[in-house]
């Protein structure tokens, strides 16, 4: 018997005559409901141009049209503009990886239509396959030595 089964049983012999402090819970019988509390306090939303939402509008639309007056135009040499082009990766070095990519782009495209096209080489298909044992070495009689009088070595 484990201890936590123990201890329950010797709390209910305690707990004789009263109610029991240990009561089973089951999951489908527990009381799941929510509180609500009906009070008669009511409270109303805002009505009208005073609530934050316009407040938000017209503080936005005021600094659009602020910084549409007062921002450089674009022709204008910035601090700004000049930091950003600092950082920024020419144009000359783009066009170079992109003619690069260009030209990989075409020999992978040349050698996909090359696999694509190739086919394989004509075989000739003998009647008598065993016309080519004719001239094998493995065929001669034993004792029978080839004439190598015309055979030349090659010094290397």
């Amino acid at each position: 018997m484990s201890l936590a089964r123990a201890s329950l049983l010797l709390r209910q012999k305690h707990a004789v005559g009263s109610v029991s402090l240990i009561q089973r819970r089951f999951a489908s019988h527990d009381s799941h409901a929510h509180d609500e509390h009906h009070d008669d306090t009511h409270y109303s939303r805002e009505a009208g141009f005073s609530t934050p939402f316009w407040r938000n509008t017209v503080l936005l639309s005021l600094l659009a049209v602020g910084f549409y007056k007062w921002a450089p135009s674009p022709n204008q040499d910035v601090y700004l503009t000049r930091w950003l082009a600092q950082y920024t990766t020419p144009s000359e070095f783009w066009a170079a990886i992109n003619e690069k990519h260009l030209l990989m782009s075409q020999q992978a495209s040349d050698n996909t239509i090359l696999q694509a096209d190739a086919k394989r080489p004509n075989v000739h298909r003998y009647r008598y396959p065993q016309i080519l044992d004719t001239g094998s070495p493995h065929l001669h009689p034993v004792g029978r030595v080839s004439d190598t009088s015309s055979t030349a070595v090659r010094s290397g």
